[in-house]
């Protein structure tokens, strides 16, 4: 009987497994307008290096002065403007939270920075901007796909 089980147990062990591929989540998004409109109020109002400007953080963000992807070796390396690859890594990281949305309202990066009233979630660093602020305009219209880079 054990040998019955045995040989039951190791045809299922022995099962492939497929995961399905997924959408890339900043597919849809264009990292122009995030550099230019999200990026500056994410670098302003969440890259302390006890909130988003902590690499172990689900929304990281480098910005000069603060969090950089290498470990700085003089202060000019810390004041630096940022590399590219630190650009693009705030975009993939804001980009993340567009995965799998069913209405753009329902983004974690919308909501849990704004006040309670307002729909916002439990943000350790408090509301950061209310619901119809310029701030949360652009970052809306960004998860919508939309939104342009001002001259």
């Amino acid at each position: 009987m054990y040998r019955a089980w045995g040989l039951v147990f190791l045809l299922f062990a022995c099962t492939a497994v497929s995961n399905e591929a997924v959408p890339n989540p900043a597919g849809k998004l264009d990292e122009s307008v995030f550099r230019c409109n999200v990026e500056p109020i994410l670098a302003k109002h969440c890259s302390y290096t006890a909130c988003h400007g902590n690499a172990g953080s689900p929304l990281r963000v480098y910005t000069p002065g603060k969090l950089r992807m290498n470990a700085p070796t003089i202060i000019d390396d810390v004041i630096a403007p940022l590399t590219p690859e630190e650009h693009h890594a705030n975009f993939m990281s804001a980009a993340g939270f567009a995965y799998e949305l069913e209405q753009v309202d329902d983004s974690y990066l919308l909501r849990k920075p704004l006040l309670p009233s307002q729909g916002g979630y439990a943000h350790e660093g408090g509301a950061i901007f209310s619901a119809g602020s310029d701030e949360f305009g652009k970052m809306r219209a960004w998860l919508l796909g939309q939104g342009r880079c001002a001259p």
